[in-house]
């Protein structure tokens, strides 16, 4: 009996085939709701760090996050000269560990990778970064997890 559980195991491992995940950039792409995030993710350059390993979480603007910015502010942000500008906006996005909305009860403060403190909290179940709301939560990617969130975070000061 023991011989025939070791060959059904080998058999499993053999043909059903191992789940992995894409990257938090490639996760981003693939979706199709990122076109304007992950365009600032390039200006930026933070795109490639996001490939790295990680562990990183990202609250994601989805594109119609973005319909809240001006064009000409937008467009202002991608210039060469405001790069600074655009990696302190994305920088308070993103945060170096990985953080799932199992892991928020309550209110919790972090810092991001831009060393700005960030305020996250679930009320009635959802949760909430300053004042972005989490539209989809718990996205997996191979070097951490992506949420998906209703606004792009500014300053609350």
């Amino acid at each position: 009996m023991k011989k025939i559980s070791s060959i059904i195991c080998l058999l499993i491992m053999i043909f059903v085939p191992t789940i992995t995940f894409a990257n938090i950039i490639n996760q981003l792409n693939e979706t199709g709701k990122f076109t304007k995030l992950n365009e600032t993710l390039t200006k930026s350059g933070l795109s490639k760090n996001l490939e790295g390993d990680g562990p990183f979480t990202i609250f994601a603007p989805l594109d119609d996050a973005f319909a809240a910015i001006s064009a000409q502010t937008y467009f202002g942000l991608l210039r060469e000269e405001n790069k600074e500008k655009l990696v302190n906006i994305l920088g308070r996005h993103v945060f170096s560990k990985k953080i799932t909305s199992s892991e928020i009860n309550g209110e919790i403060k972090i810092k991001a990778i831009n060393g700005e403190e960030i305020t996250i909290k679930k009320v009635n179940g959802i949760v909430y970064i300053n004042e972005a709301e989490v539209v989809t939560a718990d996205i997996e990617a191979s070097n951490g997890v992506i949420h998906f969130i209703n606004r792009v975070l500014q300053p609350l000061n």
